[in-house]
C-alpha cells in the first residue's frame, strides 16, 4: 500500500513512537522517508512529555482501560524500555550533551535538554513536513483524547496550559518557540513548509 500511495505522490504520515525497525529500535531521523508527513504524536497518543511520565499509562488505569495490576506494571516496565531505547538513539545521532544521564531511569520529567533533542529528532528528518503540537512544544503530559473513554476523562476538552495571546508574551512560551525556531533554522526547515497544529 505504501508503495502505492507513494506513486501516487501521496504523503504518508510518520509518528516518532511507532518508527521502529526490525529489531524494535528506534528508526533514526535519516531512516524516516522524504515524502512523508512526522510528528510525535496525534491526539489520541501520549505527548512528548506524557510519553516520558508515563502519564498516558496512568491515565488508561485510572480510567479503568487496564485489565489488571499486572497489566498497568508491565505498561509501565515497557515504558522505561521505550525509553531507555529512545535515550539510546538520541545519544546515537549526538542530540544530547556528553553530560545528559544515560540511564532513562535517572530522568524522571523531560527535561529542556530531552525536550529539545526529541524537536531536534523530528526537525532532523528528511520529512517533507513536520507538525508539532502545542502540547510537545509547552511539554503538557496530558493527551487531547483518551481513546475507548466518555466520562473517564475529559476528551477533547481540557485547555492549553498557554493562552494564544501568552505564546508571544510568557518567557516560558519564547523560550519553546526559540527552541523551534532553532532547529527550523538548523535543519533548513525555515525554508521548508512546516505545520504547527
Amino acid at each position: 500500500m505504501r508503495e502505492a500511495l507513494n506513486r501516487f505522490g501521496l504523503y504518508g504520515c510518520r509518528v516518532l513512537w511507532f518508527e521502529k525497525n526490525e529489531r524494535g529500535d528506534f528508526r533514526l531521523p535519516k531512516e524516516y522517508p522524504e515524502q512523508a508527513l512526522v510528528s510525535a504524536t496525534t491526539h489520541d497518543l501520549p505527548t512528548l512529555a506524557g510519553f516520558w511520565t508515563a502519564r498516558d499509562v496512568q491515565a488508561r488505569h485510572d480510567a479503568g482501560r487496564l485489565r489488571d495490576e499486572a497489566g498497568y506494571r508491565w505498561q509501565l516496565a515497557e515504558r522505561e524500555r521505550e525509553k531507555q531505547k529512545l535515550l539510546d538513539a538520541l545519544f546515537v545521532v549526538g542530540l544530547l550533551p556528553e553530560w545528559s544521564p544515560r540511564r532513562a531511569a535517572d530522568i524522571p520529567e523531560l527535561t529542556g535538554e530531552l525536550h529539545n533533542a526529541l524537536v531536534g529528532w523530528l526537525a532532523s528528518t528528511p520529512s517533507a513536513l513536520l507538525a508539532l503540537n502545542q502540547e510537545d512544544l509547552t511539554k503538557e503530559t496530558e493527551q487531547q483524547n483518551l481513546p475507548g473513554t466518555t466520562a473517564e476523562y475529559p476528551n477533547w476538552r481540557r485547555k492549553m496550559r498557554l493562552r494564544v495571546d501568552e505564546l508571544r508574551s510568557l518567557p516560558a512560551a519564547r523560550d519553546f518557540t526559540g527552541m523551534l525556531r532553532h532547529w527550523l533554522e538548523q535543519t533548513g526547515r525555515a525554508n521548508r513548509p512546516v505545520a504547527v497544529e
